[in-house]
């Protein structure tokens, strides 16, 4: 086993003496350094880098390059996210936690987070559970799947020359939304129904606006045109007014079709009759 490997925890720090900082510290000190020390790991965390330069460019680096990636998303820090994005990007093995009081964002909710508390019971189950993922890591048994790698996944599949990798992409996307449809409906996000439909008087959920901006950029692509039709005819819009606006925009009718049948699928678009579509809203 490698014994100099590095983990870097990527957390909310605040200021000196903060009820954020003391959570921080508490959380590295006695949940993260005490479950990875056993496999060799040392922790790091961005305050504690004491190189000259750039901190910003330390952080990346370190977000890059070590051999873990600890997470706390805890408070929702826009900072945390972006350097897990990054992490996300390299495909390499990271660990996210949250306190057992929050709920996951919505954007990586279907990804495994861990939940965690301070008190000794609460702290011991932490514990072991980042261990069982460093037994994971450890045996090279666990694939960090997440919403950039498949995504660069699925579009190299789409762009290559062979059919059966076309196919393959068609039904990897197909299952990836039935997977998110079944997360959204048992979480209750998707209460879409017909009474939220436009002219009903009832305006759309934060939650389901979110959802919106959770799409791919070719189900935006496709909702936008079709809204952006549909605003200025007052009217539902036809496919075949859709195909040859979303054709210019690089998409082949072939795909067009396909998401069109996504966006159905999970209830962004619905169709007051056969070949025309609406947005919710």
């Amino acid at each position: 086993m490698n014994e100099n490997k590095e983990c870097f925890f990527i957390a909310p720090i605040g200021d000196e003496g903060s009820e954020v900082r003391k959570r921080s510290n508490k959380v590295m000190e006695y949940i993260v350094k005490e479950a990875v020390s056993d496999y060799g790991y040392s922790v790091t965390r961005a305050d504690q880098m004491d190189q000259p330069g750039s901190i910003t460019s330390q952080v990346i680096q370190k977000t890059v390059g070590s051999e873990l990636v600890v997470a706390d998303l805890t408070g929702h820090n826009p900072n945390v996210f972006y350097e897990l994005a990054v992490r996300h990007a390299t495909g390499e093995p990271y660990i996210q936690l949250i306190k057992s009081t929050e709920s996951i964002p919505f954007d990586i909710s279907d990804l495994r987070t861990i939940q965690y508390g301070l008190k000794v019971d609460e702290a011991d189950q932490t514990r072991e559970q980042i261990r069982g993922h460093l037994e994971s890591i450890e045996d090279e048994d666990t694939e960090f799947d997440n919403p950039i790698s498949e995504s660069a996944e699925m579009q190299s599949l789409r762009e290559s020359a062979d059919p059966a990798d076309q196919n393959l992409a068609e039904i990897l996307q197909t299952m990836y939304r039935l997977d998110n449809r079944m997360e959204k409906l048992e979480s209750g996000m998707m209460d879409l129904d017909f009474k939220s439909m436009p002219g009903s008087g009832n305006r759309i959920s934060s939650s389901q606006e979110s959802q919106i901006e959770s799409l791919t950029p070719e189900e935006r692509l496709l909702f936008s045109i079709i809204k952006d039709v549909q605003n200025e005819n007052q009217e539902p819009v036809p496919k075949d007014d859709i195909i040859p606006i979303a054709k210019n925009q690089g998409m082949s009718e072939n795909r067009i079709k396909n998401v069109l049948k996504e966006l159905m699928m999970d209830g962004y678009l619905y169709q007051p009759d056969d070949g025309i579509y609406k947005t919710i809203y």
